[in-house]
Order: structure tokens, then C-alpha cells, then sequence
């Protein structure tokens, strides 16, 4: 898997409202920075656990631009709006092992 598919994985995740699918996209040696003021996740459940909140998103629309890609590691924008409330854009970058799952994952936004 590409960082390219892999991210379009992510955006069907968060869009079918299925945190449990994002397991399959981690590897056992995973560092996940969901928070960019706490350390990592380097379990893969304590990111489902993490996800939860996307079953309560009605969320309008997310697009996710990717800046850099080269080979297993990508650059991208993302930007997503729940109906009626404020819009959310941040940025992502990953590293995925040479079977296509993430191993390193960090994330910034705005709010």
C-alpha cells in the first residue's frame, strides 16, 4: 500500500465512521502522535480507542492533499467540517514498513 492509498483508507474510516477498520492500517511497531503535545501510541488499540469520537461526527466534507510522497513516507494537508460547526484543517505526516502499514504517524491542527 502507498502512502496515497493508505491515507485514502484513513479519510474512508473517518467518513464510514468505523474506528475498528484503522487496525488493519497500523503496524505492531507503531508510534501514532495524535496529540501533538502528548507522547505517542504504540498500541494499536489505544488509536481505535483514540477514533471513538468519529462515531458521533456528522461530518460535511475532508480533503486531504498530499504535499510529499516518496515511496513510504508522505507529507499531507487535511481539512474536515462537521455540519454547523467550525471547519478543522491540520497536517500529517507518515512512514509506512515495506508491507504498506504505518509505523510512524504525527498529526498537527489547528483547534
Amino acid at each position: 500500500m502507498t502512502p496515497t492509498q493508505w491515507l485514502s483508507k484513513m479519510k474512508e474510516i473517518w467518513l464510514k465512521q468505523k474506528p475498528d477498520l484503522i487496525l488493519d492500517l497500523l503496524d505492531d511497531s507503531l508510534k501514532y502522535y495524535e496529540d501533538p503535545t502528548q507522547p505517542p501510541f504504540t498500541k494499536k488499540l489505544e488509536v481505535v480507542k483514540a477514533w471513538q469520537e468519529i462515531k458521533t461526527q456528522n461530518i460535511e466534507y475532508i480533503n486531504i492533499e498530499i504535499l510529499h510522497e516518496d515511496c513510504n513516507v508522505a507529507m499531507a494537508l487535511w481539512k474536515f467540517k462537521e455540519y454547523n460547526k467550525v471547519e478543522h484543517v491540520g497536517a500529517y505526516f507518515l512512514k509506512l514498513n515495506e508491507s504498506g502499514k504505518c509505523i510512524l504517524f504525527r498529526q498537527w491542527w489547528n483547534s
